[in-house]
């Protein structure tokens, strides 16, 4: 059954039409379910509740537009239908904002809180617009809500709409199972897809360009992100998980979208986009990631990248245990096979520790450095398990290296010979 927006209310003009077009969800959701249609038009909107078995649906040139005052993201908080269920923290989990589910942080253009079987489906030429809605007490003293938030919920299909402009995250997604992202677009913003404490995900044929992180999160289990383009302003993925496989990915260094914390204050008042001045390289097209906002469920690892090509990002890999983005649990292991990191800037780095050591293999690899006659380290390497180069082709670099602190855990199969180098020792 399809529930019209018009049909309730909503009309195209420049004042907000959030109560029209929740009063077409909520009739969708009291009569068990069926498709929200949003028509050709430009809709204004603050928060939107979506619920259990409800399918959003934009046809081609439908724009949900959101609101520039966050304010105007909480009506859920106030929810009658379907109040707010008490959410109690793991006992090993950080309180932050992130982690509260009904927090300023967690505010969304689209939210879904504890529901089943929802879908967000665009036509060709859909939008979902944040309008870089500016909050001065959200992250960073700018960020606003995201484009879609969703926890504790199963059963997700996302598919064919654009996003642009999300004044926080594009998709953020916590404690979730079941997970399918089809043939979306993210344009600016901050991160494009972020999931955390989630099961079986599927993102495919995507198409990220972003002003921070491409693909985000950890605590994942059972992942899958193939056929997408990754361009950026920090990692293609800054990422953590059990069983996950990146294949047929490509990525650009130099986003078209910088990172917005760059910009003056005025301009993220007024909403700007992007500036000359703002950050537009890409770190390294994976980055582990972890800290104490989830109790991680399962040992990360089994992480493969396959048959990808990555043009000028700084580094092949980071893994920096230690620091305050990667401090719970380190990586067990990742795998690059049959894939291109070209135009490398800076050393990759690979520093775990002695109780959970890392396994990094590169299996039919080429890696390139960006300038003729580079003079840096391919690897810095601190308590590995394992280190192989297995037919790796390296060019452009004056003289290949590693350096490590257990020359006796590398392996070096066929391919460009590569010299292990042990780390001076400090006076």
């Amino acid at each position: 059954m399809d529930f019209i927006i018009t049909e309730y209310g909503a009309r195209q003009c420049d004042s907000m039409q959030t109560e029209a077009i929740q009063a077409a969800l909520d009739a969708c959701f009291l009569a068990g379910g069926g498709r929200v249609i949003v028509p050709k038009g430009v809709f204004y909107t603050g928060g939107l509740r979506l619920r259990s078995n409800t399918t959003l649906y934009l046809q081609a040139g439908a724009i949900l537009r959101g609101s520039r005052d966050p304010a105007d993201y909480y009506a859920y908080r106030d929810d009658k239908i379907e109040p707010l269920k008490e959410f109690v923290l793991p006992p090993k989990v950080k309180e932050t904002g992130s982690t509260l589910p009904y927090s300023d942080w967690n505010s969304g253009l689209i939210k879904v809180i504890s529901a089943k079987n929802i879908a967000i489906i665009g036509e060709c030429g859909s939008y979902i617009d944040g309008m870089d809605c500016y909050n001065p007490n959200g992250e960073e003293g700018y960020r606003g809500p995201h484009a879609i938030n969703i926890f504790d919920t199963e059963n997700i299909t996302l598919e064919g709409y654009t996003v642009m402009n999300s004044a926080n995250w594009a998709h953020n997604i916590y404690c979730s199972q079941n997970i399918t992202a089809k043939n979306l677009t993210v344009l600016g913003g901050h991160d494009g897809f972020d999931v955390r404490t989630c099961d079986n995900i599927l993102i495919e044929d995507c198409e990220f360009r972003t002003g921070d992180d491409c693909v985000a999160g950890f605590d994942n289990k059972n992942v899958v992100v193939r056929n997408c383009i990754f361009e950026c302003a920090c990692s293609g993925m800054r990422f953590g998980g059990t069983d996950v496989l990146v294949e047929n990915c490509q990525g650009f260094a130099h986003s078209g979208f910088g990172f917005r914390g760059m910009l003056t204050e005025d301009e993220k008042i007024y909403g700007v986009k992007t500036g000359p001045h703002c950050r537009r390289q890409m770190h390294q097209p994976f980055q582990y990631y972890c800290d104490f906002r989830a109790d991680i469920r399962y040992t990360p690892g089994n992480i493969v990248i396959r048959n990808c090509r990555f043009e000028d990002p700084n580094a092949v890999f980071k893994h920096a245990f230690g620091h305050m983005w990667c401090c719970n649990r380190p990586l067990s292991s990742i795998t690059y096979e049959d894939c291109e990191v070209l135009g490398l800037a800076v050393p990759g780095l690979l520093r775990s520790v002695a109780e959970e050591p890392l396994d990094f293999r590169l299996k039919n690899v080429k890696l390139t450095a960006r300038e003729e006659g580079a003079d840096f380290p391919i690897l810095e390497a601190s308590n590995c398990k394992y280190i192989e180069f297995d037919n790796v082709t390296i060019e452009g670099f004056r003289d290949p290296h590693i350096v490590t602190d257990k020359p006796d855990v590398v392996k070096i199969i066929n391919g460009t010979a590569v010299k292990i180098v042990q780390p001076e020792k400090e006076d």
